[in-house]
């Protein structure tokens, strides 16, 4: 029933629909993120990936980022993403100063590629709550749910490595976009 209401709703091959979930496990566990694709009814793929210990938020852009990065690399004209944080999507295409521009800006600049390759191109970002229970978003929950992933001995030491990481990555960045603006 499912495969067949999205085949009647979607237009021909360049849309691409995209569910994202995020498990925020208990306190000896690591978040994951995961992303699954569909063209036409099908799925055509998934990634699933360890967002580490992180807070909820910063966990869901990680996912956005997943999100954004695949499907901004397939050949397709209109991107839809359902989330069930709308608040991470607008952050997500911020890259103003904040927690998680990492992975801003690591989006904003896979959809200006996207952007410049057509004016047809466009992103949607659809809000769907989890308790609403919609197939498609549960086969998403489902796959995320069922995998577990102990983090390190150490997490400290782990997250002040990625973030001094991140801030370091965010300047090399900063002065990219200075040094050589666009316009």
């Amino acid at each position: 029933m499912t495969v067949f209401v999205l085949r009647s709703l979607l237009p021909p091959p360049l849309l691409l629909l995209s569910l994202m979930q995020v498990l925020y496990p208990p306190r000896n566990m690591k978040a994951i993120s995961a992303v699954h694709f569909w063209r036409l009814g099908h799925q055509m793929t998934s990634s699933k990936a360890p967002a580490g210990r992180t807070t909820a938020f910063d966990a869901k852009l990680f996912a956005i980022r997943l999100d954004v990065s695949k499907a901004t690399s397939m050949d397709i004209e209109h991107i839809i993403l359902i989330t069930n944080s709308l608040g991470s999507a607008r952050r997500s295409v911020d890259p103003s100063v904040h927690s998680g521009q990492a992975y801003s800006l690591v989006i904003c600049s896979a959809l200006q590629s996207f952007f410049c390759s057509s004016s047809s191109y466009r992103i949607e970002f659809w809000d769907c709550f989890s308790t609403a229970e919609w197939s498609l978003h549960q086969i998403v929950h489902n796959n995320v749910t069922n995998t577990r992933i102990a983090a390190e001995l150490y997490p400290a030491t782990s997250i002040n490595f990625l973030h001094s990481k991140s801030i370091i990555s965010c300047l090399d960045i900063w002065r990219t976009l200075f040094n050589h603006p666009t316009v």
